[in-house]
Protein backbone atom coordinates (compact mmCIF):
# COMPACT_ATOMS: atom_id res chain seq x y z
CA UNK A 1 0.00 0.00 0.00
CA UNK A 2 2.80 2.44 0.88
CA UNK A 3 4.67 1.69 -2.35
CA UNK A 4 1.57 2.41 -4.44
CA UNK A 5 1.03 5.79 -2.71
CA UNK A 6 4.68 6.76 -3.30
CA UNK A 7 4.38 5.89 -6.98
CA UNK A 8 1.22 7.97 -7.33
CA UNK A 9 2.90 10.99 -5.75
CA UNK A 10 6.06 10.71 -7.83
CA UNK A 11 4.28 9.91 -11.10
CA UNK A 12 4.91 6.97 -13.39
CA UNK A 13 8.62 6.14 -13.41
CA UNK A 14 10.14 5.00 -16.71
CA UNK A 15 11.46 1.47 -16.62
CA UNK A 16 13.83 1.27 -19.57
CA UNK A 17 16.65 3.50 -20.75
CA UNK A 18 14.80 4.42 -23.94
CA UNK A 19 11.76 5.55 -21.93
CA UNK A 20 14.01 7.66 -19.70
CA UNK A 21 15.63 9.19 -22.77
CA UNK A 22 12.27 10.00 -24.39
CA UNK A 23 11.05 11.54 -21.17
CA UNK A 24 14.19 13.68 -20.86
CA UNK A 25 13.92 14.86 -24.50
CA UNK A 26 10.26 15.75 -23.99
CA UNK A 27 11.12 17.72 -20.86
CA UNK A 28 13.86 19.68 -22.66
CA UNK A 29 11.55 20.43 -25.59
CA UNK A 30 8.88 21.65 -23.21
CA UNK A 31 11.36 23.96 -21.45
CA UNK A 32 12.57 25.39 -24.79
CA UNK A 33 9.03 26.11 -25.87
CA UNK A 34 8.33 27.77 -22.54
CA UNK A 35 11.40 30.02 -22.94
CA UNK A 36 10.25 31.04 -26.45
CA UNK A 37 6.80 31.94 -25.18
CA UNK A 38 8.33 33.98 -22.34
CA UNK A 39 10.45 35.95 -24.82
CA UNK A 40 7.41 36.67 -27.02
CA UNK A 41 5.37 37.81 -24.03
CA UNK A 42 8.15 40.11 -22.83
CA UNK A 43 8.31 41.79 -26.24
CA UNK A 44 4.53 42.29 -26.23
CA UNK A 45 4.60 43.66 -22.68
CA UNK A 46 7.31 46.19 -23.59
CA UNK A 47 5.22 47.45 -26.52
CA UNK A 48 2.16 47.82 -24.28
CA UNK A 49 4.16 49.71 -21.65
CA UNK A 50 5.43 52.17 -24.26
CA UNK A 51 1.87 52.78 -25.50
CA UNK A 52 0.62 53.31 -21.94
CA UNK A 53 3.35 55.85 -21.24
CA UNK A 54 2.44 57.78 -24.38
CA UNK A 55 -1.23 57.81 -23.40
CA UNK A 56 -0.40 58.97 -19.86
CA UNK A 57 1.74 61.81 -21.24
CA UNK A 58 -1.11 62.95 -23.51
CA UNK A 59 -3.61 62.83 -20.64
CA UNK A 60 -1.26 64.73 -18.34
CA UNK A 61 -0.70 67.41 -20.97
CA UNK A 62 -4.43 67.78 -21.64
CA UNK A 63 -5.09 68.01 -17.91
CA UNK A 64 -2.39 70.63 -17.40
CA UNK A 65 -3.67 72.73 -20.31
CA UNK A 66 -7.28 72.83 -19.08
CA UNK A 67 -8.41 76.08 -17.45
CA UNK A 68 -11.04 75.54 -14.76
CA UNK A 69 -14.18 77.69 -14.89
CA UNK A 70 -17.00 78.41 -12.46
CA UNK A 71 -19.63 75.62 -12.31
CA UNK A 72 -17.24 72.91 -13.55
CA UNK A 73 -17.81 69.55 -11.85
CA UNK A 74 -14.55 68.52 -10.21
CA UNK A 75 -13.14 66.14 -7.62
CA UNK A 76 -9.94 65.93 -5.65
CA UNK A 77 -7.29 63.69 -7.23
CA UNK A 78 -7.53 61.08 -4.49
CA UNK A 79 -11.24 61.49 -3.65
CA UNK A 80 -14.56 60.22 -4.93
CA UNK A 81 -16.86 63.10 -3.99
CA UNK A 82 -17.83 65.38 -6.87
CA UNK A 83 -18.43 69.09 -6.34
CA UNK A 84 -18.82 72.26 -8.35
CA UNK A 85 -16.51 75.26 -8.45
CA UNK A 86 -18.16 78.34 -6.90
CA UNK A 87 -15.30 80.79 -7.33
CA UNK A 88 -11.66 80.97 -8.34
CA UNK A 89 -9.12 83.37 -6.84
CA UNK A 90 -5.52 83.14 -8.05
CA UNK A 91 -4.85 79.34 -7.97
CA UNK A 92 -7.37 78.54 -5.23
CA UNK A 93 -10.85 77.28 -6.11
CA UNK A 94 -13.81 77.22 -3.75
CA UNK A 95 -15.51 73.85 -4.29
CA UNK A 96 -19.07 73.19 -3.10
CA UNK A 97 -19.73 69.54 -2.24
CA UNK A 98 -23.32 70.10 -1.22
CA UNK A 99 -23.14 70.04 2.58
CA UNK A 100 -19.68 71.53 2.88
CA UNK A 101 -17.49 74.00 1.02
CA UNK A 102 -13.72 73.78 0.77
CA UNK A 103 -10.88 75.80 -0.72
CA UNK A 104 -8.44 73.76 -2.80
CA UNK A 105 -5.46 74.45 -4.99
CA UNK A 106 -6.39 74.02 -8.66
CA UNK A 107 -3.48 71.59 -9.19
CA UNK A 108 -5.18 69.11 -6.83
CA UNK A 109 -8.42 69.02 -8.83
CA UNK A 110 -9.41 66.78 -11.69
CA UNK A 111 -12.21 67.57 -14.09
CA UNK A 112 -15.33 65.41 -14.06
CA UNK A 113 -17.59 67.46 -16.29
CA UNK A 114 -17.08 70.91 -17.76
CA UNK A 115 -19.72 73.61 -17.59
CA UNK A 116 -21.25 74.73 -20.84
Amino acid sequence: MKKINKQKKQGVQPKTKSEKKRQKIAKIAKEKKLEEVKKEVLVAVKKIRVKKKEIQKKEAKAKADYVFKIDDSVRLEDGKAVGTIDSIEKNIATVNYGLFITKVNIKQLELVKSSK
